[in-house]
């Protein structure tokens, strides 16, 4: 087997994974926060792909996404608000239907506004700026990593962990913790609940615009476009894997869905054409068969 080829492919799984893991991390912070599955999450990355393109084509691409990122958080905020806060309580059928209606609902809306043909990066320069990221591309030897899997690796990864230290030591995530413990004991200590559970709608659609930036190309290559809900839907084996309640447990999950996808396009794509885009969900089928808590996820113990 060839070393470098393998090692290659090895570093462009973990930058792709890293794109799942900060996509997911933040779907798994709303399971948390209030135990609904937000089947929305692929459109919620879709629509932070099309921000980053709207004002890439005024802005550098950096400063668009940082643009983006903003109205991502005020957006997720509002969904909370309006779809979500009020079905709160309700029988989790009908909460399940809400966001698979907001889901469709989204995606007709990005239809409406952008159109259904898959966007270019940046294609405008009202400004004269440079349209690209800066090329990080390496060569190690005979070893290549392309520039988006660089970005993706050292924006992407990092953002995703800072988000499990935030959990772990700073005061939202101890208040977050209690809220998923017992919403009703938390609110009779005075902690403002509704509040706290926006914030995590507005960090998990914020997380998914740094991943959908990415996976439509923000560094080279392609474009937003509808095909960012297939990889969008990536997302649940991530979450499955790793388990629901388990932010650390997506991080890993998703790394290991990208080395996993990686070296089954490279091994097994020729053999079984489309094998790549179905393992996921084949891992999915075992992991509830043999583990359905996922690989971290807490195993729960319900009296009914």
């Amino acid at each position: 087997m060839d070393l470098a080829l393998n090692l290659q492919t090895a570093l462009n799984g973990l930058a792709n994974g890293a794109l799942y893991a900060v996509i997911a991390a933040g779907f798994v912070l709303v399971y948390r926060a209030t135990s609904v599955v937000n089947f929305a999450i692929a459109e919620f990355l879709l629509i932070g792909a099309y921000l980053t393109y709207t004002f890439s084509l005024f802005l550098p691409l950096l400063p668009a996404i940082l643009l983006a990122l903003p109205l991502a958080f005020a957006f997720g905020v509002l969904v909370e608000r309006v779809f979500v806060r009020p079905l709160l309580g309700r029988n989790v059928v009908a909460v399940i239907m809400a966001t698979i209606g907001l889901a469709s609902a989204l995606d007709g809306a990005t239809l409406l506004i952008w159109g259904p043909d898959q966007k270019a990066m940046g294609t405008a320069d009202a400004f004269q700026l440079p349209k690209e990221v800066p090329n990080l591309a390496l060569r190690l030897g005979e070893v290549f990593l392309s520039s988006k899997a660089v970005w993706s690796l050292i924006l992407a990864l990092p953002l995703a962990l800072l988000l499990i230290a935030m959990l772990k030591y700073s005061r939202y995530g101890i208040l977050l913790r209690a809220i998923s413990e017992s919403e009703t004991a938390a609110l009779a200590l005075g902690i403002n609940a509704p509040r706290v559970v926006a914030v995590a709608w507005g960090i998990s659609a914020l997380m998914a615009t740094v991943g959908g930036a990415f996976l439509a190309g923000a560094a080279g290559g392609g474009g937003p476009g509808h095909h960012l809900i297939l990889l969008g839907l990536v997302v649940f084996p991530v979450a499955i894997l790793g388990g629901f309640d388990s932010v650390p447990g997506a991080v890993v999950a998703g790394l290991l869905i990208g080395l996993i996808e990686a070296f089954s396009q490279l091994y097994l794509e020729s053999l079984l054409p489309g094998i790549t885009q179905a393992i996921p969900f084949l891992i999915v089928l075992l992991v509830l068969l043999f583990r359905p808590y996922g690989l971290f996820g807490q195993h729960r113990i319900e009296r009914v």
